[in-house]
């Protein structure tokens, strides 16, 4: 267990503290135990969408470079098609 050595402040309305309070009596915890255990259950689901979304769009980048890559290289093929058939009608027309 990390060494509790930091503390946080937080206003909350009476309706807030009394709802707090009656989750953690009914489960037998403390009422600290409880808001730390529900804010950080929060936060470790926040962290974890935000850095999925990160990942996410990191994929998506590198997936539009490679089809930019193959957008090249098959109009690149077709130009290069092009040309072959534009030489050899010539030749054959001469």
């Amino acid at each position: 267990m990390a060494i509790k050595d930091d503390y946080i402040k937080i206003r909350v309305s009476k309706e807030q503290k009394a709802l707090f309070k009656d989750i953690a009596k009914k489960k037998k915890i403390s009422m600290s135990e409880f808001m730390i255990v529900s804010t950080e259950e929060r936060a470790l689901r926040e962290k974890e969408k935000f850095e999925g979304t990160n990942s996410l769009e990191l994929r998506v980048s590198e997936l539009e470079k490679k089809l930019q890559e193959i957008k090249f290289k098959m109009e690149s093929q077709k130009a290069e098609k092009k040309s072959f058939f534009k030489i050899l009608r010539n030749r054959l027309t001469n």
